[in-house]
């Protein structure tokens, strides 16, 4: 009886498990977003485009998916970010800078820098308690015909337009 009692016991339990990652594929086909830890606290995510190469990421300190209550303003040493820039898109990926941009306002500072093949922005505090400058976030949107086309708004105006 203990036996039945205890194959039960684990019938049900293995029935309120959360799926798994090949579960997951299995049902739902190949995955259009991804998240990877690309050092200690800092994450990337990645939104693939239809050729399953990479249109957007997202550079960001480590947060849950689901935020238990207010953001806790981390941020993320500049050098490791520059660092993960130049692993995901190496400059010679990038193509020729067409044109750079920037905004301030009181510490917070955005700097769009626009090349052939993709977009950088980065989001920093300029009065974090350190000396040195520190990243709140960091984006890639690769300019490729299978991307969508994103709409920066850090960019007033038409860049081409200088």
């Amino acid at each position: 009886m203990r036996i039945v009692t205890g194959c039960l016991i684990v019938a049900a339990a293995s029935f309120g498990l959360a799926p798994s990652s090949p579960e997951l594929h299995n049902r739902y086909g190949p995955t259009d977003l991804e998240r990877f830890t690309v050092r200690p606290g800092i994450t990337a995510t990645v939104q693939y485009g239809a050729d399953h190469l990479a249109c957007q990421i997202q550079i960001e300190p480590y947060q849950p998916l689901i935020h238990p209550g207010a953001p806790t303003g981390t941020l993320m040493s500049s050098v490791e970010v520059s660092e993960i820039l130049g692993e995901l898109a190496p400059p010679a990926m990038r193509g020729k800078e067409v044109d750079s941009r920037s905004f301030q306002s009181e510490c917070a500072l955005a700097i769009v820098n626009e090349y052939e093949n993709v977009s950088t922005v980065r989001g920093m505090n300029t009065c974090a308690a350190s000396i040195t400058v520190r990243d709140s976030a960091a984006q890639l949107v690769f300019k490729r015909d299978t991307c969508p086309k994103v709409n920066n708004s850090f960019i007033i105006g038409d860049p081409k337009a200088k």
